[in-house]
């Protein structure tokens, strides 16, 4: 089985109002730094979906968060901690913030945990998810991918903790290097994976050579893991696999007309 790729951000928000639509609610809630009564739809269910190389769940995107209507503060869990909730005040009022209010929810709540000092990790996937929401917009996307290879690349320096989130902030490196068009600096890296432990004959290997494929191509566009699987099929089982689907199109044929 496939290892896991990416931790998700625990959101703890508490009993549901009922279903507005399928896997979505609607709750009331307090915006906790300026106070304001609003209603927000929130995710009740996660489908069980395939991932893009850049771990964006293919056909969704991440989780829902809470955005205060009136100060935009994007509420990341519930409650808040009022050790953090007097720094997220402050956050909230700043200038940079103020300057966000057009962007992302996951954007915003980057700009939080830079300043509540979270883990170089959670910051890079907080801002890893803001890239799947403005994907369209290149200024913002690039700005997006560039802030969460600089905390992956934090989470890879620390050699002493070599655990699931090293590896995850490795591998992901040499996708958003490859994503910034940064084709030589992705090669480098995505080679120097090859001779590690963690990225032989497994998964996470075939994705390395996956990418480095990518990047011979000069490709900057998002792939996703299915399409690691088709690559690592041996020509042989390809082959097979053509043979298999000629005969049954043969099959299928209406008489008089498989000629």
């Amino acid at each position: 089985m496939m290892r896991k790729l990416a931790k998700i951000i625990a959101m703890v928000l508490l009993a549901a109002a009922p279903a507005l639509a399928a896997g979505v609610i609607e709750r009331e809630m307090v915006c906790p730094v300026c106070g304001q009564d609003f209603y927000a739809k929130l995710d009740a269910t996660v489908p069980q979906l395939d991932m893009r190389l850049d771990l964006k769940p293919v056909g969704g995107g991440p989780w829902l968060l809470p955005d205060c209507p009136k100060c935009g503060f994007v509420i990341f869990k519930v409650p808040i901690p009022p050790a953090e909730l007097a720094k997220c005040r402050a956050v909230a009022g700043s200038d940079r913030y103020k300057k966000s209010l057009g962007r992302s929810s996951y954007f915003r709540a980057g700009l939080i945990y830079e300043a509540l000092g979270k883990p170089d990790f959670s910051i890079a996937n907080t801002f890893l998810k803001a890239s799947w929401q403005e994907e369209a917009d290149a200024v913002m996307l690039k700005e997006d991918l560039e802030l969460s290879l600089g905390y992956f690349r934090a989470r890879a320096r620390d050699e002493a903790d070599k655990n699931e989130d090293w590896e995850n902030s490795k591998l992901l490196i040499g996708e958003l290097l490859r994503r910034l068009g940064r084709f030589g600096e992705a090669k480098a890296h995505l080679a120097g994976l090859k001779a590690l432990p963690a990225f032989r004959n497994n998964f996470f290997g075939d994705i390395v050579d996956y990418e480095l494929d990518l990047c011979e191509k000069w490709d900057i566009t998002p792939h996703d893991m299915q399409e690691v699987r088709e690559f690592k099929k041996s020509i042989l089982t390809k082959a097979l696999e053509r043979v298999r689907e000629f005969f049954l199109d043969l099959a299928a044929a209406p008489a008089g007309k498989k000629d």
